[in-house]
């Protein structure tokens, strides 16, 4: 189980992502930004499904942590899950409004990715 209390060297808790991982490029360049931010040590990760799937464990986790929430389109996937098990994120990304637009093609996922991952890390809110 992951450890919701990682702590910062700042003294702060680590905050935790959660990401859409939809079929769209914008869906997957969020979920790939969650986990190169999870790499880079910012954050660690949490499994969506199991938040929607109403495993106590997930839903408990992320009710207690940091939570980041990383959607891919206005659609809202992740956070219609957190609305349907009153969780609320500690910030809300759309990876739509950091000016990708979606598609079904992954030819600059790789490029899209990066700029989420920039995009979150200079926006997170200690």
């Amino acid at each position: 189980m992951l450890d919701f209390n990682v702590i910062l060297p700042s003294g702060k808790a680590k905050p935790i992502f959660v990401a859409c991982s939809g079929t769209s490029n914008v869906g997957q360049a969020a979920n790939n930004a969650m986990i190169g931010l999870s790499k880079e040590g910012i954050g660690g990760a949490t499994c969506l499904a199991g938040i929607g799937a109403g495993l106590p464990g997930f839903i408990k986790g992320a009710k207690a942590a940091k939570t980041i929430v990383i959607d891919g389109c206005p659609t809202g996937c992740a956070g219609k899950i957190f609305e349907k098990y009153n969780i609320t994120a500690t910030q809300y990304f759309i990876v739509t409004e950091m000016g990708i637009e979606k598609n079904h093609t992954f030819d600059t996922l790789e490029t899209e990715t990066a700029r989420v991952v920039d995009y979150v890390k200079s926006h997170i809110i200690d």
